[in-house]
């Protein structure tokens, strides 16, 4: 088994410089395409999917290229959340902005929890490989980062 892990990882490392996937999230993109979903009655988080549609179209047979795109995707999503709650402390009284950091951190923990079971799941009750598993948690992940960036976002939004 780590054998098996070793080789993802390397092929992970080896196809990044490659790849043809690669989740290029545009976060004044993906707020705007937010912004204009909610204003009209829209979902959201559809956006998200938008944002994931490079690493989505990667072949089934490429999980590695994948699983990169997805983290690409999520390392993306991670620098936007940074700036969001660095503006919603910088506008908002202490108070306020504690409690959108622990709004936050329960956001992402109980999404991440909800990746980790589907993996857990997905290990000992299918008959899916553990690259194809892998690559559901890497999108889970990455989808996970993308609504914690929606959920800041608007929280930014109602702070004056």
């Amino acid at each position: 088994m780590i054998a098996k892990g070793l080789w993802i990882t390397s092929a992970v490392l080896a196809l990044g410089l490659t790849a043809p996937a690669r989740a290029e999230v545009d976060l004044a993109s993906a707020a705007n395409c937010m912004t204009t979903r909610i204003d009209t009655g829209e979902n959201p988080a559809q956006c998200i999917d938008e944002a994931h549609a490079a690493c989505q179209a990667t072949p089934q047979d490429s999980p590695a290229i994948a699983i990169l795109c997805y983290r690409t995707a999520q390392a993306a999503w991670d620098a936007g959340i940074k700036t969001e709650m660095a503006r919603i402390n910088d506008r908002a009284d202490d108070r306020i902005a504690a409690i959108a950091a622990v709004e936050l951190k329960y956001d992402l923990i109980a999404s991440l929890t909800q990746c980790d079971r589907m993996e857990e799941l997905a290990l000992v009750g299918s008959d899916i490989s553990a690259e194809t598993v892998q690559r559901q948690k890497a999108r889970c992940q990455a989808s996970s980062a993308g609504l914690a960036y929606l959920r800041v976002t608007l929280r930014g939004r109602s702070i004056k």
